[in-house]
């Protein structure tokens, strides 16, 4: 009876052991799974059936249930790989503009307002996201138009003497119209990364004599780095899957999202366009892994 007792006695432990480690998992699957569910319906769901898509038959403004490498095929023709390096290069080019505005505005926000402050002034740059993408986008037509607001000002100087025709329709405005929509993509990250320095760091590079530029080199550049990477990875990604921007700033020269409308406005083409999608995620997701093997992005998260 006593060794019965005995093991009943060790067993007990065991067992509630077991049922908490069981509960907890149970916990962490109802946490999880709405989550999962989410992520499974609205985004791998979708990308299936673009996927599918691509690999359909297309004739005459109709989608035949007949698998093909058609529109495949079309992905890599020489005018689909000019446009995909055109966009390549667009993002990279606007991602590297807006670094150059982003950081300088995130930096004085940080070190030279108050926190409230810099989070207010932060806010501002939202609100011109209160309306329309292509509002905002066609709202540089009176701006930098031929009789607009930059070129009547130039011209009532006597700084020119015909009005400039590389404000619009040009890389330049597409840059400008870019520059404004995405900014704060770039700014917020940093803010968010520099607020996050120690500022016994800042401190102790004062003591050891650094000065402003050791210390903006040697601390402040570092440790803000997954800032910059999170905002590198948002300005790319938004920048190269823009559309309104490249359809009504850029005069005519085409990006791959504007062939995808056009391959799906103009002729109902779902296959191309789904094979275009598909080309242009994979790509991305591409360049966002190996940014990510180089910045710890997570240090954000964790600070």
């Amino acid at each position: 009876m006593a060794t019965e007792s005995a093991s009943s006695e060790q067993n007990e432990p065991t067992a509630t052991g077991l049922g908490r480690r069981l509960s907890g998992m149970g916990e962490v699957a109802g946490l999880i799974t709405p989550t999962v569910a989410w992520f499974v319906v609205f985004l791998l769901a979708p990308l299936v059936v673009i996927l599918y898509y691509s690999f359909l038959t297309y004739s005459s403004f109709n989608v035949i249930n007949e698998f093909t490498l058609t529109a495949w095929q079309s992905v890599f023709e020489p005018t689909i790989y000019d446009v995909f390096v055109r966009s390549l290069l667009i993002g990279v080019a606007v991602t590297a503009v807006t670094i150059v505005f982003g950081y300088p505005l995130a930096y004085y926000l940080r070190f030279y307002t108050t926190q409230n402050g810099g989070i207010l002034l932060l806010l501002f740059l939202v609100i011109p996201f209160w309306t329309s993408a292509v509002v905002r986008t066609i709202g540089w037509y009176p701006i930098l138009g031929r009789t607009g607001v930059i070129n009547q000002l130039f011209i009532q100087l006597g700084l020119i003497d015909a009005p400039l025709d590389f404000l619009l329709f040009s890389p330049f405005s597409q840059i400008v119209g870019y520059l404004a929509a995405y900014v704060v993509f770039m700014a917020a990250p940093i803010y968010i990364s520099l607020s996050q320095i120690d500022e016994d760091l800042l401190d102790a590079s004062e003591t050891l004599r650094g000065g402003p530029l050791e210390t903006f080199r040697h601390v402040t550049l570092p440790l803000s780095m997954p800032g910059v990477a999170i905002g590198v990875i948002f300005v790319f990604v938004l920048s190269i899957g823009d559309f309104t921007v490249p359809q009504f700033l850029s005069g005519g020269k085409g990006t791959i999202t504007t062939l995808i409308y056009l391959a799906v406005n103009n002729g109902l083409n779902y296959p191309n366009a789904a094979a275009l999608s598909i080309s242009l995620l994979v790509i991305i997701f591409a360049i966002v892994y190996v940014l990510t093997r180089f910045v710890d992005i997570s240090k954000i998260a964790q600070s």
